[in-house]
């Protein structure tokens, strides 16, 4: 597998992912049960993200919106005046992998191998709550061409070797 780089060169860790319920999933086990209190609740909606270390939700502006979602492996943050939000979270793969999908779908949109360890997710966004149909298009783009609609909320996880220091909302745009 290979990864997107961090300028966004290639596109081997990208695709088309459909937001259920306001969230995007990025886990080491696609099959692993979510416990009670890693749900949601007010104080995690405020913060941006759910789950455990190994399986995390990550809040998006529309529930039922077609997002560009690229993985990039990375090694520092990304810079904060290029993004309308950035949700940082603690991410540990025990098994090798990350996975990026959906919260309603039975596999990933796409994986990657990793070390297995502790990483900093920076989920970086653009064009929050803004899809086709806000834009008055009804047409159902391909996916080469839904990757090259950067007018449409997408997202960017950048993967970071480490624990972050900080979990939450870093930036938080109109």
């Amino acid at each position: 597998m290979k990864w997107i780089s961090a300028n966004g060169t290639a596109a081997a860790c990208a695709a088309r992912l459909f937001a259920s319920h306001y969230q995007i999933v990025v886990c080491d086990d696609p099959r692993r049960p979510l416990g009670a209190d890693e749900n949601w609740n007010d104080e995690k909606t405020k913060r941006g993200f759910a789950g455990a270390p190994t399986f995390r939700m990550i809040n998006t502006e529309a529930d039922l919106n077609d997002h560009w979602v690229e993985l990039v492996a990375a090694s520092r943050p990304p810079s904060f005046d290029e993004w309308q939000r950035i949700t940082c979270v603690h991410f540990r793969s025990e098994s090798g992998r990350v996975h990026v999908m959906s919260v309603i779908d039975n596999e990933p949109a796409y994986s990657a191998d990793v070390e297995p360890g502790d990483y900093s997710i920076y989920a970086a966004a653009q064009n929050l709550g803004i899809d086709q149909l806000s834009l008055g298009e009804s047409t159902k783009l391909a996916d080469v061409e839904f990757a090259q609609r950067k007018d449409v909320e997408w997202y960017r996880l950048f993967l970071v070797p480490g624990k972050p220091e900080f979990e939450g909302r870093l930036v938080d745009r109109p």
